[in-house]
């Protein structure tokens, strides 16, 4: 029989808190629930009369996928968190860090490899195909918004125009990447002030937030203005305080009994609000509006839940922590690049076919319905997982080769023993 408690794992590891696995996995999913649902329209709608003694006729989760886009914010909570760990182990255990060029050098060897490669293959795809030339969207026929459009996905700045921003055809699931990339740049700047005055810091960055986010809702181009920086300068900010936390806990908080029980308890009540917040999101006539003004208060609830997550029961933290999660968790950030631009794809060239003009989501098709999800979820996971392990990682390993003493410290937090003087010898033989 299972036990409930295990005295084993009592302290918390802050170099890799590993419930963080599963709960970006399933961050990763939802969000790619909502981009296959937004294509196929496959309602995750089921009847149970068997379960009809219990008064539950029928069992509808569409309210999940349909408010997917708010995992985005757990996704940047998460980026935020894990970006300033390392300083929070800094500043409360003493550990050491890497320098800034490293910092930005594991930023270029994480993020630059996959997302180059989905730009420049859609791009040729889209030449090939005459996309950039056909009429029916709405900036094509002109040769200088295609080189716009690749110009500005080639330095991360697409989502500053308007055009490139709502009318790209390099992949709209990219605007996320972009939005990292525009933070890793102040990032250094504003660990430093953080790690100096956190709460100065983090009054600036979420009134900063909340000021834009006023200016942004009264605007009528709100939709681009939404997922600029500014708006999510108070999310980063929660994930700073979060790391900042967990690093303290840990330093004189061990794993209990009690502790995993109440933390436990505690993670589950936060699913639940989460789930009230998004069955309102679902029912609000101004989801925009509404998104914007929920965030902050949505990565807070992520943050409790992240922190209550990593002291919680065995059971829990195995769940979050098994090796499904941290698979899904390893090609996550291909997951994330692929799935929206497949599953549009396959409808876009009828895959699986359907005949006719009318679209077989908007007929009512199930059976086509359920052939597409399914080949969206897998084509997704295998080119995802193929993505990840012969190209990202090779080439991650590639460049991070560069500036190898660096690397150690980020991965250890230890600096570089000298090497002795036996193998300063046998390094000059």
């Amino acid at each position: 029989m299972m036990r409930l408690y295990d005295d084993k794992n009592s302290e918390i590891n802050v170099h890799h808190i590993d419930v963080l696995d599963g709960i970006r996995a399933l961050a990763i999913i939802i969000v790619m629930w909502l981009h296959i649902w937004e294509q196929c329209w496959l309602m995750p709608v089921v009847d149970t009369p068997s379960l009809s003694f219990l008064r539950i006729n029928r069992i509808n989760l569409d309210w999940l996928p349909r408010t997917g886009y708010m995992m985005v914010t757990m996704l940047i909570f998460l980026s935020g968190f894990c970006l300033y760990l390392p300083y929070a182990r800094r500043n409360i255990l003493g550990e050491k860090v890497c320098d800034t060029k490293t910092f930005f050098l594991k930023r270029v060897a994480r993020i630059v490899p996959s997302y180059l490669f989905c730009v420049i293959l859609l791009f040729i795809f889209d030449i090939a195909t005459g996309a950039y030339s056909n009429p029916e969207y709405t900036m094509c026929g002109d040769s200088a918004f295609m080189w716009k459009d690749l110009f500005s996905h080639l330095t991360f700045t697409f989502t500053l125009f308007p055009t490139t921003n709502s009318f790209s055809l390099l992949n709209g699931a990219l605007w996320t990447v972009a939005l990292e990339v525009q933070f890793y740049i102040i990032f250094p700047l504003l660990e430093k002030a953080f790690s100096k005055k956190p709460f100065i810091t983090y009054t600036a960055m979420t009134l900063t937030s909340f000021v834009y986010i006023f200016y942004a809702n009264g605007q009528e181009n709100i939709g681009f203005l939404m997922h600029q920086l500014p708006s999510y300068l108070g999310v980063y900010a929660n994930g700073f305080l979060g790391a900042m936390i967990l690093v303290g806990m840990s330093k004189s908080i061990k794993r209990n009994k009690y502790i995993a029980i109440a933390s436990t308890i505690i993670a589950v009540y936060c699913m639940y609000a989460y789930y009230v917040m998004m069955k309102l999101l679902a029912l609000s006539d101004f989801a925009k509006t509404w998104q914007t003004h929920n965030r902050y208060y949505l990565s807070i609830i992520f943050m409790i839940f992240c922190l209550a997550s990593a002291y919680a029961l065995p059971f829990y933290r195995k769940i979050f922590s098994c090796r499904a999660a941290v698979f899904l968790s390893t090609i996550s950030y291909n997951l994330y690049i692929w799935h929206q631009v497949l599953a549009m794809k396959f409808k876009e060239y009828r895959i699986p076919y359907y005949e006719g003009d009318e679209l077989p989501n908007v007929i009512g098709d199930k059976p086509w319905m359920w052939k597409h999800f399914i080949l969206s979820i897998v084509s997704s996971l295998i080119v995802a997982t193929l993505v990840t392990y012969f190209l990202e990682k090779p080439l991650s390993k590639l460049i991070m080769k560069l500036k190898k003493a660096p690397e150690e410290v980020c991965k250890t937090g230890k600096a570089p023993s000298a090497p002795s003087k036996a193998k300063k010898y046998k390094a000059k033989k």
